[in-house]
């Protein structure tokens, strides 16, 4: 087996996860400079790019990414191994989400992370983002950032454009956007979903029925009973749309800005298990936007509110 240069890779990887030499050499306790050559030995070697460099930073190419997802998967094993045999005890992971999201997105797949993590000791806490935001370091923190927010510094795992989705049954009466004037449209309180979506998609909505609910996670049921349309986001319907629960009988979907935001500490105990759980919820919300567009879910045109 080949010698790998394993310091080069952790430079890469520092690299790849900041898209900047600069934070990347902070977290190491290494010069920017270091840092630079690291990463230069290793395209070197390779003989190919792993970063385009630009103005707004480094952007990883396609080598560049297939190789530093193996390398965050690869070290988070090793810190993971590290922490154990360190003494530090159990494996713990503690995850602060949105609770829909929770529901709906995390809890689904979770199988998928936990499959050879027996010992793992996983909290998950729903809706108290705040809270974990400011407790001792070792948080997993899903955010919910809406648009015209800038919201926390953290890796992005996903946009939350709007579209139309409802039950077949319903979707089988149904011929183009203009059809929505004359049905009952679901409404989440706590955001003004269709207002956004007419702006960004200029489809009236005048003489359309009513319904609104408090949780976002009623609106959907509500949406599968066959009640009414409701405005759907991809992480809080994907699974609906596969089981063929919803469907989403036409678009546009509309930009809005809202996202879902990961942050997690570089530093401190668990850092392992952390970055492996990184790792693994950006693998997975990078998949969906494939499924979606096999499910003809259409994407975005324009940007409401913006």
């Amino acid at each position: 087996m080949p010698r790998l240069p394993f310091t080069a890779l952790a430079a890469f990887e520092a690299a790849s996860r900041h898209g900047s030499m600069t934070r990347a050499a902070d977290e190491l306790g290494l010069t920017h400079g270091a840092v630079s050559r690291q990463v230069g030995d290793l395209e070197k070697r390779l003989k190919v790019r792993l970063f385009d460099r630009t103005p707004q930073g480094l952007l990883l190419t396609d080598a560049g990414r297939d190789l530093a997802q193996a390398c965050t998967a690869g070290l988070g094993r090793v810190q993971e191994s590290w922490d154990r045999i360190a003494g530090q005890g159990p494996e713990r992971l503690r995850v602060a989400a949105p609770r829909t999201w929770a529901a709906l997105w995390l809890v689904p797949r979770l199988g998928r992370f936990l499959d050879g993590r027996p010992d793992l000791r996983l909290d998950i806490e729903g809706g108290n983002t705040e809270r974990a935001s400011e407790a001792e370091a070792g948080w997993a923190v899903i955010r919910y950032v809406r648009g015209g927010d800038p919201g926390p510094a953290g890796a992005l795992l996903s946009e939350e454009p709007l579209f139309p989705v409802c039950a077949p049954s319903l979707a089988e009466r149904l011929s183009g956007p203009a059809d929505l004037s004359r049905q009952t449209l679901l409404h989440y309180q706590a955001s003004p979903d269709w207002s956004l979506w007419r702006a960004g998609s200029g489809v009236s909505l005048d003489g359309a029925g009513s319904l609104s609910f408090s949780e976002s996670v009623m609106v959907i049921q509500a949406a599968m009973a066959g009640q009414g349309i409701a405005l759907g986001r991809p992480s809080l319907v994907l699974e609906a749309l596969e089981a063929g629960r919803l469907v989403c009988p036409f678009g546009p979907a509309v930009h809005c800005g809202d996202r879902y935001v990961l942050t997690a500490p570089a530093e401190g105990r668990g850092r392992g298990v952390l970055r492996a759980f990184r790792h693994w919820l950006l693998a997975e919300a990078a998949a969906d936007r494939a499924r979606l567009e096999r499910l003809g879910v259409p994407f975005p045109q324009g940007r409401a509110g913006a």
